[in-house]
């Protein structure tokens, strides 16, 4: 039988290379399977950038399909994103 460590290892690999926001794991002791979020998931880069798109840039008149919003948005997250890997925005 292969020890849990070395499963929650492979799953923990497994959910980096596919960019997984949820980590599955089993504890040690009781086998329990558990949840933990990959911090470094790229789509979690892009739900933190949007956030601060929405926080900075409000969507006031509540449609968004607006042509400025659009373009605002559109090249404004990637630049947010970049920002937060860079660590230049908390």
């Amino acid at each position: 039988m292969v020890p849990i460590d070395i499963v929650n290892k492979i799953l923990l690999y497994v959910s980096e290379i596919n960019d997984n926001i949820i980590i599955t794991q089993y504890h040690p002791i009781t086998n329990k399977k558990y949840y933990k979020i990959n911090l470094n998931s790229d789509l979690l880069w892009k739900i933190k950038s949007t956030l601060i798109m929405k926080r900075i840039y409000p969507i006031r008149d509540g449609n968004f399909c607006n042509k400025n919003n659009i373009n605002l948005y559109k090249f404004g997250i990637p630049h947010y994103e970049k920002q937060l890997r860079n660590n230049k925005i908390s």
